[in-house]
């Protein structure tokens, strides 16, 4: 994907993306065995993949570089909101016509209207015309990896992102340390993702005032912290709050972050959002790893706090922030 952008329209990629999740949703739902289930998945993963470099790419193109930042913010902050009105609807969708209902009754549909708003609402004619471009199609790689600035953004995306992960750990640690109920897990995490929302939105109001350097270095140091302590809180109300609070910094960092690599390689900016969601999928991996070798909660927290803090110094210490990009 990250090579066929380069000369082909970001907009007919982000479209194809949403087919491969629209045919995902109806591949689960008729998938008669566990093993023909697993097929898919193969869907899902093109299609995530292909809508979020692509969405970002479009950022770039349509809008200029003093509005990206509020842009990326909103779409940083409706991927948090989607988690807050999706997962209770999910559940009550599957109590009510198991699993197989949610995938017809609420993927597919929500898939194909944005499917529609994307045919739609996006122009054809982006101010990035692919076919004027004649570069290799291996050059945005070779830009990409022989640059300090962008090889140090894209390690920061996987830093970020395994910070993040500490969210899987959080209710399973109440629980454990706490004797947190189901419905009070639920709560966290709603509140946190709906605060999440939020942040996103303020972090992308800021970004023009502050810096995308300064305002991801500050709130990458802070949710790092953040995540290191919460889990070594020995009071209920202290630790809760820290955990919430932290929702708020790791959406700014990611914002932030997805605002400045968007930058990086202007002429070839969808290689480059493409290379940071491969990146973000690392990071993934990178905390999950982490996870499964350390020996208990209070060590995930430090040493995912501890990545999410590395990245900060790489960030501060490496990333060029633009000046004027077109």
């Amino acid at each position: 994907m990250a090579v066929l952008s380069v000369r082909f329209n970001h907009k007919m990629f982000l479209l194809i993306g949403l087919v491969c999740t629209c045919l995902a949703a109806l591949g689960f739902f008729l998938a008669p065995t566990f093993l023909l289930l697993l097929v898919p998945n193969i869907g899902v993963g093109a299609g995530i993949a292909m809508v979020t470099a692509m969405a970002y790419s479009i950022i770039g193109d349509i809008y200029p570089l003093e509005k990206r930042g509020r842009a990326i913010g909103v779409i940083v902050s409706a991927t948090t909101l989607a988690y807050v009105i999706g997962a209770p609807t999910i559940d009550l969708i599957a109590d009510w016509g198991g699993w197989r209902l949610v995938m017809i009754a609420l993927s597919l549909p929500v898939t194909l209207i944005s499917l529609g708003l994307a045919a739609m609402v996006i122009p054809n004619k982006l101010d990035y015309q692919p076919q004027e471009k004649k570069e290799p199609f291996s050059l945005g790689f070779k830009l990409a990896f022989s640059n300090r600035s962008t090889i140090a953004a894209l390690a920061v995306t996987m830093l970020m992102i395994s910070e993040s992960g500490i969210g899987f750990y959080a209710v399973s640690f109440f629980r454990e340390q706490f004797s947190m109920t189901i419905d009070g897990g639920a709560v966290f995490t709603i509140v946190g993702s709906s605060l999440a929302a939020v942040g996103g939105v303020v972090s992308g109001l800021l970004i023009n005032r502050v810096g995308r350097k300064r305002l991801g270095t500050i709130a990458g140091v802070v949710a790092g912290l953040l995540t290191v302590s919460f889990m070594f809180i020995p009071t209920y109300e202290l630790s809760y709050g820290l955990g919430i609070a932290r929702f708020w910094f790791s959406t700014m960092t990611l914002t932030a972050g997805g605002s400045l690599v968007i930058e990086q390689l202007p002429k070839f900016r969808s290689t480059m959002m493409s290379l940071n969601t491969a990146f973000m999928n690392l990071g993934i991996l990178l905390a999950s790893l982490t996870a499964a070798m350390v020996l208990n909660f209070q060590a995930i927290g430090l040493a995912l706090g501890s990545l999410g803090i590395l990245g900060a110094v790489v960030w501060i210490s490496l990333v060029k922030e633009p000046v004027n990009t077109k």
